[in-house]
């Protein structure tokens, strides 16, 4: 079978191929990239070559198509690395899951208001809804390296898919200045200190932004 193809959104602005990126990358699974740039005229008219939410990331194996950043990371926990995505221990597994899949359904106030931009620093509103999710995801952060780091630095110890799905927003918590608790800080410099992640944010940086931020959500 062919290499899994990971069809993913330019570095700048997408947070979800940035969590299955993030996952292949950090334990070496060989695989090809197509990188279709968003907000472009033809952007919708190239992913629905590949998905058929018309969402990115969309990960294709032979003739195996998986949609979506939790369920592409399922998929390559099971297919390549023999559930070691998960902590093997079951509590902290139970967690983990618990933790990923609260990441990547809640916070919709924070995603719409507090979006991934790789190439953007700057103080932001926190106001309302914002301010409660901040709160919890500062909650989450501290309370897994509390609980459950012992044995690593990340969420669960070693890296889990848990990191993957807290990857861009631990992006944006950095960038727009959030206020959290020291024991958080320490595990946000760690994630943006993985060299993957570093990669990631150095192509960013290297490319050409014109979508049209939304500056009312600056301070």
């Amino acid at each position: 079978m062919k290499l899994p193809r990971l069809v993913s959104g330019n570095r700048t602005y997408s947070s979800s191929s940035l969590r299955a990126w993030l996952l292949l990358n950090e334990f070496d699974i060989a695989f090809d990239e197509t990188v279709i740039e968003l907000f472009k005229d033809d952007s919708i008219e190239r992913i629905a070559m590949y998905s058929p939410s018309l969402k990115l990331p969309v990960l294709v194996h032979g003739d195996i198509k998986v949609w979506d950043s939790l369920a592409i990371c399922e998929y390559i926990n099971e297919s390549f690395l023999e559930g070691r995505a998960w902590p093997a221990n079951q509590k902290k597994k139970a967690a983990a899951r618990s933790i990923a899949n609260e990441l990547h359904a809640d916070f919709q106030q924070f995603k719409k208001d507090w979006p991934m931009n790789c190439q953007l620093q700057t103080r932001m509103k926190v106001n309302g809804s914002i301010e409660e999710e901040i709160a919890r995801l500062d909650a989450i952060m501290y309370a897994c390296r509390s609980s459950y780091g012992d044995g690593g630095d990340y969420l669960f110890g070693n890296f889990s898919i848990a990191d993957c799905m807290l990857a861009p927003m631990v992006i944006a918590l950095k960038a727009y200045g959030a206020e959290l608790t020291q024991k958080s800080w320490s595990y946000i410099n760690t994630l943006l200190s993985n060299p993957n992640l570093e990669w990631w944010l150095e192509q960013a940086e290297n490319e050409q932004q014109d979508y049209d931020w939304n500056w009312e959500q600056t301070a």
